[in-house]
């Protein structure tokens, strides 16, 4: 059993490095690079087609392994994506591939790279790749190879017709194999990832390399698009399964197939180092790329309320947001010298949780969850709903004592009013799953003053999100703070969290029910609310005769996203009306299918009223 065992991951930017047992690290086209990564091997050393890397892909470290380094086993894995020696098999995706979010050492243990455990595999075997992928399961279903090749743009059946040629007449033993690779079989090998005994690696490098070459020289490819100068990579690819079909096929030769995992974001994750000053107010806010227009809206709001003598910083939390929606976020407040915007992603640590979601939530709910770690090194900070307008100054807010308790947040008088009747099943979950001592203590979590240095030492972020999975909870993330924050949340005054009357019915049908001292509280904040938050599928700035809309679109109209909010407006108006006319136009068919109605119709014709009358009655009772 030989520890002898190179396994080369291909790097060509920079991004979270893999090292371990077996695990060599090495930049593919070091020679056309201006940057040399740090302490890791470079395929532009000794022997090398490095700088046909843009061609050749990640092959040009199978060809420099090849000239320049020895081992008892070659293996070749891509800087995100990897073979899993786990003994747990995961779910895939129609490529074949697991399909991980972040590259985090949370997801990297998943893949088992123990060395005891990979030596233990490895040596039991000849060759070792993944799974093949099943062609018909694409999003196009292919009969064969040749097939899902030529279907790219960006690749040529005549560059297949030109390398099965030269196989034939260069190596002819293996074109039978390789005919039937691209016209027989359902199924490919992808991405040029393997391990192989020494024996056969060199094989398969004195076969592939000189095929390519070859085709270099008969192929003038110099005017193909950016996708497809790889050319000689994607051909490489299906010189790999045509090889290792070969082999396999021999029964001379262990084969072992493992599952491919692919990570989505390979980047190294940075934890944001925050410093808060005296005069520092921390605001989190968080958002999805769709969201911008609506975040742009919120921070002009808050610019307006600023006091001079503070500092704003005001740290946005997404995965998504896009390049050109910061610059314009930016913009929004270029001119208040004393707000400062960052973006962090905080999906590194919801990776791998099922977090429930449904209506108009999303997972970014869940993000306030992970502030105490995320911000480790602060102690406190306010946390707002994107979907809110503010009113006053935020400072104010933030300086509240929360000296002894989790958080500080508003009672909620619209979840009152729901679990004192309006919604049929809220007592039963809020007494039987949420467990709360006293329902009317309840608060609503848009508006938060968080003690994150309380809540580290009460809970880790594991504990937090396995409780939060642990259940579908109805309003997500706020019945889960409401469940672990019991007993240790201080109240604010509800003109922090005004929320706007739904659909006119939250008020006089909903929050009518809530206690008679809840009722009065929310009245009264909505004569003077410092924030008013747009709670409820029905937003203003699609429903512009909402409740508190004007206040809304005050703020709307001098963002940079104004025309874009408009559209957005106009298309859901027009989509809903199609949609309104549809159910009409289905419930009327509907109707006119119905059997009595149609009994009825045909009695009418005939002029038998009685029997009208009495059928008229029976469907009444």
């Amino acid at each position: 059993m030989t520890d002898n065992i190179k396994i080369y991951i291909a790097y060509h930017k920079k991004c979270k490095v893999i090292r371990g047992d077996y695990l060599y690290p090495i930049q593919v086209g070091a020679a056309n690079s201006s940057e040399h990564f740090e302490n890791m091997l470079r395929d532009d050393d000794g022997d090398n087609i490095s700088r046909k890397n843009r061609s050749y892909g990640e092959m040009t470290a199978q060809y420099w392994a090849w000239k320049n380094d020895d081992a008892d086993y070659y293996g070749f894995f891509h800087y995100r994506r990897f073979l899993s020696f786990s003994d747990k098999k995961y779910p895939v995706s129609r490529f074949e591939e697991v399909e991980e979010e972040y590259l985090s050492d949370k997801n990297i243990k998943k893949l088992n790279f123990t060395k005891e455990h990979m030596r233990e595999i490895i040596n039991s075997y000849d060759i070792i790749t993944s799974f093949p992928v099943r062609l018909k399961n694409l999003r196009f279903s292919f009969k064969n190879n040749y097939k899902q090749y030529v279907a790219a743009k960006y690749q040529h059946h005549e560059d297949i017709d030109l390398l099965l040629e030269i196989i034939k007449e260069k190596t002819p033993q293996y074109y039978k194999q390789a005919h039937r690779y691209f016209f027989d079989i359902p199924y490919g090998y992808f991405c040029n990832m393997f391990i192989m005994k020494k024996e056969l690696f060199q094989e398969y490098c004195e076969w592939v390399f000189p095929l390519l070459d070859e085709f270099e020289k008969r192929r003038d490819y110099s005017n193909y698009s950016i996708d497809g100068e790889r050319l000689c990579g994607y051909l490489g690819e299906r010189l790999f399964g045509i090889f290792y079909e070969n082999k396999k096929k021999s029964h001379k030769y262990k084969t072992l197939e493992l599952q491919r995992v692919l990570f989505k974001n390979a980047e190294e994750i940075e934890h944001p180092d925050i410093k808060i000053g005296k005069n520092d107010v921390p605001i989190v806010i968080a958002s999805n790329d769709y969201y911008a227009p609506y975040i742009s809206t919120l921070l002009l709001s808050i610019a307006d309320y600023t006091n001079i003598d503070r500092n704003y910083k005001i740290f946005i939390l997404t995965h998504d947001m896009s390049k050109d929606n910061k610059i314009k976020i930016e913009e929004t407040v270029k001119n208040k010298e004393n707000i400062a915007l960052d973006y962090i992603d905080p999906w590194y640590l919801l990776d791998g949780y099922d977090l429930y979601t449904r209506g108009h939530f999303s997972v970014e709910t869940y993000y306030r969850l992970v502030l105490p770690e995320l911000f480790n090194t602060v102690k406190k900070l306010v946390y707002i709903d994107v979907d809110m307008i503010v009113k006053a100054d935020i400072a104010e807010l933030y300086d509240t004592n929360v000296e002894g308790y989790l958080l500080a947040a508003v009672h909620d008088a619209d979840t009152a009013g729901l679990y004192n009747g309006f919604q049929t099943d809220k007592k039963e979950y809020m007494d039987s799953k949420m467990k709360m001592k006293d329902p009317y203590q309840y608060f609503q979590a848009g508006t938060l003053v968080m003690n994150l240095e309380h809540f580290r030492k009460t809970f880790t972020t594991k504990e937090i999100l396995d409780f939060s999975a642990s259940q579908k909870w109805q309003l997500l993330d706020q019945d889960i703070l409401n469940v672990l924050c019991e007993g240790k949340v201080k109240f604010l005054d509800m003109s922090w969290n005004v929320m706007y009357d739904y659909a006119s019915i939250r008020l006089k049908e909903i929050i009518r029910l809530a206690p008679r001292w809840l009722y009065d509280m929310y009245v009264e904040a909505r004569k003077h609310p410092k924030i008013i938050h747009y709670a409820g599928p029905e937003k203003p700035w699609l429903f512009p005769e909402a409740d508190f809309a004007d206040e809304y679109w005050k703020y709307a109209k001098r963002t940079p996203y104004y025309e874009t909010m408009l559209y957005r407006m106009s298309s859901y108006a027009s989509n809903k009306e199609k949609e309104n006319e549809y159910n009409r136009k289905n419930e009327e068919r509907k109707r006119k299918q119905n059997p009595l109605i149609k009994t009825i119709r045909c009695l009418r014709l005939y002029g038998i009223k009685h029997t009208v009358n009495e059928i008229k009655r029976e469907l009444a009772y």
